[in-house]
């Protein structure tokens, strides 16, 4: 059960903001880290603003490759909510579920590109004041530049975010027969 109340549904900037959520991602119900902030509107708003610039919008970085830094990030960080949510998305991007597996372990079905932004990922997530510029050189190495390094980076720490919120305030878990 979540800590917090949900926002009031009659609120217009809710309201407004939920319709905008469930048409930009055409789904019907609103998920549960969203409606955990939507007590505070303009918080709310600003995550999915959030969500829409770092995850959704189109990019070098694939979707599928921030699905999955979203998913090593939450399961490192012990955040059951962001762990599952994005392992069902996942899954219903294509992933197989031994992927799903791979990337709470060792990446062994990923390719050496992939499973450098990852390793990237877990570094910064443990510990980003140790990253070097040899961290760098190794994702340049695989072709990615200072702009895709820098998307890399907003995705780990926007989901460090999200897992807190997740969280802190019980968000909790979507059933996946809804």
């Amino acid at each position: 059960m979540p800590f917090v109340k949900e926002g009031d549904e009659s609120n217009p900037e809710i309201s407004l903001l939920y319709k905008e959520i469930k048409d930009e991602l055409q789904i019907d119900k609103i998920p549960n880290i969203l409606k955990t902030t939507s007590i505070d509107p303009q918080i709310a708003k600003w995550f999915w603003d959030g969500v829409k610039i770092i995850l959704l919008r189109e990019s070098s970085i694939p979707r599928i490759l921030k699905e999955s830094i979203a998913l090593v990030v939450s399961n490192a960080n012990s955040c059951e909510y962001c762990t599952k949510a994005h392992g069902m998305l996942l899954q219903l991007m294509g992933f197989t579920e031994e992927q799903i597996i791979d990337l709470k372990g060792n990446f062994k079905s990923f390719s050496d590109k992939e499973k450098a932004v990852l390793n990237y990922a877990l570094k910064i997530n443990d510990s980003a004041n140790k990253i070097i510029s040899d961290d760098h050189k190794i994702l340049k190495y695989f072709g990615y530049d200072d702009k895709q390094v820098v998307e890399i980076t907003a995705v780990v720490a926007a989901f460090n975010w999200a897992n807190i919120i997740a969280d802190a305030l019980g968000t909790e878990i979507e059933n996946p027969d809804c």
